[in-house]
């Protein structure tokens, strides 16, 4: 009985393994590829990435559709079928303050710039920038520091337009590194800009840039 159940296993997994495919040709045509051993395109579409990184498809009737960025992820790069997000740079702020005869407090924040830029053949992005819960800021030692201010302050990016974007969070790893602190994260919640997935990005402690400034925003 056992091996009649195993040898029927085996050959559901064979079936599943054999079950029709789809790829995408050189040419950029769809193909099933079936469990036969034969093959077919599914249609002469051909899909296409632009130099700015958009995917179309090219229709066999000579028009043309919309159907996302190519998407990518690397540690300062998120692009998603609408919005390319690149983190730009971090910079920690910090004050010095006398605490006594020879003593001083340091008080900083750090501010996340990035570059978000909304393909021009897609709708406008709507965002939840303004709930800072959907905001992390995290590093590898897992010590969260607070957002405390996002500018600008709009919930909807209009589609074709390029935006600065300030993500500003309470204190700062980049003085810590001696105590093993070496990475900071950047983590937006899928339903910041509603495209299904975590957007995270990734900076360096000892890459973080320092400014002594006279006063830091409330």
């Amino acid at each position: 009985m056992k091996k009649l159940l195993l040898a029927s296993a085996i050959l559901s997994l064979s079936h599943a393994a054999l079950a029709d495919r789809t790829a995408i040709g050189d040419d950029g045509r769809e193909i099933r590829l079936k469990e036969n051993g034969s093959w077919e395109y599914i249609s002469n579409d051909r899909f296409a990435t632009s130099e700015d990184g958009t995917r179309v498809r090219l229709k066999d009737d000579g028009s043309w559709e919309f159907i996302g960025n190519a998407p990518m992820q690397t540690e300062e790069q998120v692009r998603t079928e609408n919005l390319d997000l690149t983190l730009d740079r971090v910079i920690t702020e910090y004050i010095k303050e006398k605490s006594g005869p020879k003593n001083y407090q340091y008080k900083s924040q750090t501010v996340f710039y990035l570059d978000l830029d909304v393909s021009s053949y897609g709708a406008e992005v709507q965002s939840k920038l303004n709930q800072f819960d959907l905001i992390k800021a995290v590093d590898d030692k897992n010590t969260e520091y607070p957002v405390i201010a996002v500018t600008p302050s709009a919930t909807v990016f209009k589609s074709g337009q390029k935006y600065k974007l300030a993500i500003r969070v309470d204190g700062s790893p980049a003085g810590s590194i001696v105590w093993g602190t070496r990475k900071l994260y950047l983590k937006f919640d899928p339903a910041v800009f509603g495209n299904g997935s975590e957007l995270s990005f990734m900076i360096r402690t000892n890459e973080i840039k320092k400014a002594q400034v006279k006063k830091l925003p409330k």
